[in-house]
This record gives structure tokens, sequence and C-alpha cells, in this order.
């Protein structure tokens, strides 16, 4: 049921053929993660066309001038996670994904993904459709940062993520936001959009 679940998410994205589909059903691997758990991107052994079964998880910079970790999305279950491999060489810091909770990730393993590019011709349309999702996310984080006020840039946060402040640090969040962690509590306390 599960690995349904998978295909029709990837489905969502483009049509599979059946002989995909069953590869992708065959080679499919899970992997469990504790809380707070990171991983960097350039590591090989998360393979490539993940997706979230359960738990959260958020993509972060870590920026070694500064110091500081600068989260860019948050990832929710049943979200598939981009191949962050290719870029994960072109930053200024390190990018991370740090699962929130205890989280399960479908993947299809390393050794695996040259030989489905290879066999099916839409495996690499359906990559860069999955990548094309995550870079609209952070170009509408983005734009949100510079189109919006904190506190309407929360509430669509919390429209997209009701129980984020559940399974995120306070900081993490006002990271993502563009706002100071004291700005964020004093928010909170006022009750902007509380659930």
């Amino acid at each position: 049921m599960e690995k349904e679940k998978y295909l029709q998410t990837l489905s969502a994205y483009q049509k599979l053929s059946p002989g995909l589909k069953s590869y992708l059903k065959i080679t499919l691997q899970e992997t469990v993660f504790d809380g707070l758990e990171k991983i960097s991107a350039s590591d090989t052994s998360l393979g490539g066309y993940c997706y979230l079964r359960k738990g959260s998880a958020r993509l972060f910079l870590y920026d070694t001038e500064s110091e500081q970790e600068v989260t860019i999305l948050f990832l929710n279950s049943t979200q598939v996670i981009p191949d962050l491999q290719p870029i994960a060489s072109h930053f200024k810091g390190n990018l991370f994904i740090e699962f929130l909770g205890s989280s399960t990730l479908f993947f299809i393993p390393e050794k695996h993904i040259a030989n489905l590019h290879k066999l099916f011709r839409e495996a690499i349309p359906l990559q860069m459709a999955i990548s094309a999702e995550a870079w609209a996310q952070t170009i509408n984080a983005l734009s949100d940062l510079k189109l919006l006020n904190a506190h309407q840039r929360l509430n669509k946060l919390l429209d997209y993520f009701p129980n984020i402040f559940n399974v995120a640090a306070v900081k993490n969040v006002a990271t993502y936001l563009g706002v100071h962690p004291s700005t964020l509590s004093a928010m909170r306390t006022k009750g902007i959009k509380s659930r």
C-alpha cells in the first residue's frame, strides 16, 4: 500500500510507464531516521527519488563563515525530496537534511540510478520535475520574504505545516521566516493565528 502511495506521488509529476513503475517497486528501499538526525546533502547513501513516507524534515544550509544554520525548506510526510547532490558543492557552506522526528524515507539506491536513467527515458524528466518543484518552493519562500510581512509569512507557513512548532525548534522556524527567534516568540505569544 505504501509503495502505491509512493508511485502515485511520483505519477503526479508525470505519467510513469508500467516498466518504470515495476523497476521502482523492485529497487525501492526504506530507511528510518531518528529525530534530529542530520545527513549531508552530498551523502550518496540516500540514492535518489527520495520520498518522506512518515515524519517531517527541514533542508538547511550551515554557513561556515557565520557558523549559522539557515532553514531553506520544511518538508512534510508524503513529499518527495529533490536530488541535492548536484547542487551541494555550489554553496558557501554545507547543505543538510534534518529529520525533525522519527521519520521513514523511501529511496532508490544510488547503484540503481544510472541504470534507471539508461532504461527509462522518462526518469530524467521526472527527476527534473521534482527539482523544479523544490526550486519553485524556494523561490516562493524568497519572494515571500520581500512581499509579505512576518505575520503573513507565519500564517502561510502554518497553513502549509500546522504542527510546525510541535516538530521544529523556534530558532529554525525563525530563520525560515527571516525573523529573530525572540520576535517569533512574541508573535506566537500574541496569538497570531494560534492553532
